[in-house]
């Protein structure tokens, strides 16, 4: 679910549409979840995905152009829209996929670590999709956050794909940071990057 505080400052739950008809319970397991927590559940006529959405707590968020593809009758202004009121999204950005990938899920690549902190992925100069990861670096560390000053990019070296090298699909819990590893030689210094990136978390 994504939680929200809704218009009378009570947690709340949006929906939306899920990207893939064929995991139908998938789609309707959000019922289930606002109904348990006894919360507010408001349907977004949109379709995504969790994987393909991240926010920075202040207005601002990121997907790949992945949801401009599966919602063809929408223009990129009424995704926009839809998001702010749903979603409070005043800065919605639909990026291109460097990773190259089926998924093509933000969470493969990028990873909001705060207001102004973002980490993305790197891969080697030989590889072919070195030039799509650094223009989307380059990006962030010229965009504007909320508080106005620029991103502060730190990249973690992901050469493999979503399965061998997942370190950007982490999950942030109060003072945890939850990383991803596969016991390949290059978990360490993804490890390290976070404790850079985020000084006083687990």
């Amino acid at each position: 679910p994504w939680f929200i505080l809704d218009g009378n400052d009570e947690i709340s739950v949006v929906d939306f549409t899920y990207n893939r008809p064929s995991r139908p319970y998938d789609d309707v397991a959000l019922v289930a979840v606002a109904n348990k927590l006894n919360v507010s559940r408001y349907e977004m006529p949109m379709v995504h995905t969790g994987g393909n959405y991240m926010v920075d707590g202040y207005g601002t968020a990121a997907s790949t152009d992945l949801v401009l593809e599966e919602n063809p009758t929408q223009s990129l202004a009424a995704l926009q829209t839809m998001a702010n009121d749903y979603l409070g999204v005043d800065n919605y950005m639909f990026l291109d996929d460097p990773l190259g990938d089926y998924i093509a899920h933000i969470d493969c690549w990028g990873k909001f670590l705060g207001v102004d902190k973002i980490l993305i992925g790197q891969v080697a100069q030989n590889d072919p999709r070195y030039a799509r990861y650094e223009a989307i670096a380059s990006l962030f560390e010229n965009a504007i956050t909320p508080w106005g000053d620029h991103y502060k990019v730190y990249r973690v070296y992901s050469p493999g794909n979503n399965l061998t090298t997942p370190y950007t699909n982490s999950l942030i819990l109060n003072d945890h940071v939850f990383v991803p590893i596969t016991g390949c030689q290059w978990d360490d210094a993804a490890i390290e990057v976070y404790q850079q990136a985020m000084p006083g978390y687990t």
